[in-house]
């Protein structure tokens, strides 16, 4: 059975990342510092760099046959979620990542645990995979919150590729 293109949560739609039909969302996302604090040494991405992400989520789709979802609250693209290979971390990208990053105007609603639920059921459904991770800077309080509400655990502390600082590798028991 394929790996999905289209959830409906309860209060979500999750499509297929598509560039570059998602990438103004994506871009908007990156944009904000709130949303990045935690990544890119917090400084928000330029709306090129969004369009090259958004190319490499859409490309993630068309190689491996899964990938990240655009998310879509009341009508609006708010952020992404999904399963991918963190092909960013050489040291994992042999694994599944599942992740999200949401627009600040999003936090608060639960938006992320929900989409995440559906990111690990459908990578434990359609995938063949020992384990599901998420790759989380052990900062970040609100997606180590996240990841413990999908039932993840820390399991190893490592250095972050790009530079050099922690990054914390959550996994499903």
């Amino acid at each position: 059975m394929a790996f999905p293109a289209l959830v409906r949560t309860e209060r979500l739609v999750l499509h297929r990342w598509r560039a570059p039909l998602h990438t103004d969302a994506l871009a908007a996302v990156n944009a904000d510092p709130r949303a990045v604090r935690f990544l890119n040494r917090g400084v928000p991405f330029s709306h090129e760099a969004s369009a090259a992400q958004s190319e490499r989520f859409a490309a993630h789709w068309d190689r491996f046959g899964f990938g990240l979802w655009a998310v879509e609250a009341a009508g609006d693209v708010v952020g992404f979620t999904g399963a991918c290979h963190p092909l960013w971390f050489p040291a994992y990208a042999h694994e599944v990542e599942v992740g999200w990053r949401l627009h600040p105007s999003a936090w608060g609603h639960g938006y992320a645990t929900e989409a995440g639920r559906a990111a690990v059921g459908a990578a434990l459904e359609h995938l063949e995979l020992a384990r599901v991770i998420s790759c989380i800077d052990p900062g970040n309080r609100p997606s180590i919150a996240v990841a413990q509400r999908l039932g993840m655990e820390a399991r190893e502390m490592v250095a972050d590729p790009h530079d050099g600082g922690d990054m914390a590798i959550y996994a499903l028991p």
